[in-house]
């Protein structure tokens, strides 16, 4: 019974996440995780971005998913042809009531060159470090039930099974085109610019071994997405679009959605009391499994966003269509409303 218990706990959760990787829905507030290409691909010099999602609460233990990371470019106010670029992230996930963690630690490096006045090709690599742990004293055990409807945690489980933490490394590769019309700037909402790229992650398939009794390893993820965004004319409006295709093993993730944004406020010439402002509504569909309506407020240097998962699929029986609460904050330098160094810098978000 005990082994049994141990195979339903440990296997099933192994299969379902050990060879897919986590997610957030807001894909393109996390870029560092959906291509290295996007390294340094942003219309400033340095940028910080914090994530956090926090997903089905209403069913049990709510799965966390944490991230950070920071990317500049290299000497990118003295680049003519291309520049290049470097970044760091972390990333943490805690799923359950076993606390399954998944702590990752990447660098990146990415190098963009300038194909004309308006468009950059860019291409990217990642390298890092990842190790998954379980708290086997949070799960409960057959034995700890006294047979009367009763349960004690300080009972001994009687379990001699070893949960080791392990870890391996993890390499990624990923390629992107951008474009933009010569009237495009953060700071108006005229013109046409867009990318679209394409990226492979964990190239070196590691294996991956979780106490001692089974090993699986981990699936190369391939991913394809593309963003766009398309002024209307004569007004401080403009929509935008987004998508994303993910494959890994047997999992597929397919994300799409639009919003319009509105240019607020520019700064004031006199005094720059007044900041630049803009503000995206829309929403997007993860097929098969969640509306995504999202909320994104940039203020200069500062942009912060909000998402929630509305669950569509069969899970939300169980969650009441609740899924996730998803935020993150950014922070770019210089603002990206006055940075125009380089014409490159137009065909970047």
């Amino acid at each position: 019974m005990k082994r049994v218990f141990l195979l339903i706990a440990v296997f099933m959760l192994a299969k379902a996440g050990f060879s897919q990787d986590f997610h957030f829905s807001m894909f393109n507030e996390n870029p560092l995780n959906i291509n290295p290409a996007l390294t340094g691909a942003f219309p400033g010099d340095h940028r910080m971005i914090v994530n956090y999602k926090n997903q089905w609460q209403s069913i049990s233990d709510p799965f966390r998913t944490y991230s950070g990371s920071y990317d500049a470019g290299l000497f990118k106010k003295d680049a003519e042809s291309g520049y290049l670029s470097a970044g760091i992230q972390f990333l943490n996930d805690v799923a359950g009531t076993s606390e399954f963690t998944t702590t990752k630690f990447d660098v990146s490096l990415a190098y963009h060159v300038v194909l004309g006045y308006t468009s950059t090709l860019s291409a990217g690599i990642s390298g890092g470090f990842c190790q998954r742990s379980l708290n086997s004293s949070a799960l409960y055990w057959d034995n700890q039930y006294d047979g009367n409807g009763g349960f004690d945690q300080t009972v001994s489980s009687g379990e001699t099974s070893t949960f080791e933490n392990f870890g391996y490394s993890d390499f990624s590769a990923g390629l992107m085109y951008s474009f933009a019309t010569e009237e495009s700037s953060m700071a108006s909402n005229d013109g046409i610019k867009f990318n679209i790229g394409f990226a492979s992650y964990h190239i070196n398939q590691p294996k991956l071994t979780f106490a001692n009794v089974d090993t699986e390893q981990l699936f190369a993820k391939y991913m394809v997405h593309a963003r766009g965004q398309f002024g209307i004319f004569s007004s401080n409006t403009a929509v935008v679009a987004q998508g994303m295709f993910a494959n890994q093993g047997p999992a597929r993730e397919i994300v799409a959605g639009v919003g319009l944004r509105f240019m607020l406020t520019e700064q004031s010439h006199y005094t720059g009391f007044m900041k630049e402002s803009a503000l995206t509504i829309g929403a997007a569909y993860r097929v098969g499994d969640a509306i995504i309506p999202q909320l994104m407020l940039e203020i200069a240097n500062f942009a912060i966003g909000i998402g929630y998962d509305v669950n569509t699929s069969g899970l939300n029986v169980a969650s009441n269509s609740k899924g996730g609460t998803e935020i993150f904050l950014r922070y770019i330098n210089p603002s990206p409303f006055r940075y125009q160094n380089k014409s490159f810098n137009k065909s970047f978000f």
